[in-house]
């Protein structure tokens, strides 16, 4: 279960927006036949498309990650203080206060940090 933990937090980011996209479809579309299907659908396309973004180089990835790492960090945020929260359904708007923003920067930071760290450690081709 630490393991699970663990890894959720370490590629939340990435599996944060397809998910939330696959849980949100699902709650739109639950009296429709076949929501889990198109829910599905759509969480993978969302991948996809998070895929094809983090395989780019430079500039799109750093702001891919930049923006999968506040989503995250948002979400997770606004789903732990709201009680009674469900995550099938997109959390309520509050604002953090002083104490909260640092917090929710500071994850926003080391998951930045976590990714560009990866990337470093990346082995790169030869120019051979």
């Amino acid at each position: 279960m630490r393991t699970l933990a663990f890894l959720l937090l370490l590629f939340g980011p990435v599996l944060s927006a397809p998910a939330a996209v696959g849980l949100w479809t699902r709650r739109l579309l639950g009296g429709v036949a076949h929501a889990d299907a198109c829910a599905l659908t759509a969480g993978a396309v969302a991948g996809v498309a998070v895929f094809a973004l983090l395989r780019r180089r430079g500039l799109r990835r750093e702001v891919t990650i930049l923006a999968l790492s506040a989503f995250w960090a948002g979400w997770l945020w606004m789903a732990l203080t709201d009680r009674g929260y469900d995550w099938t359904r997109a959390p309520a708007l509050h604002a953090p206060d002083g104490f909260e923003r640092f917090v929710l920067l500071l994850m926003v930071l080391v998951y930045l940090t976590l990714y560009v760290l990866a990337e470093e450690a990346r082995p790169r081709a030869s120019g051979v």
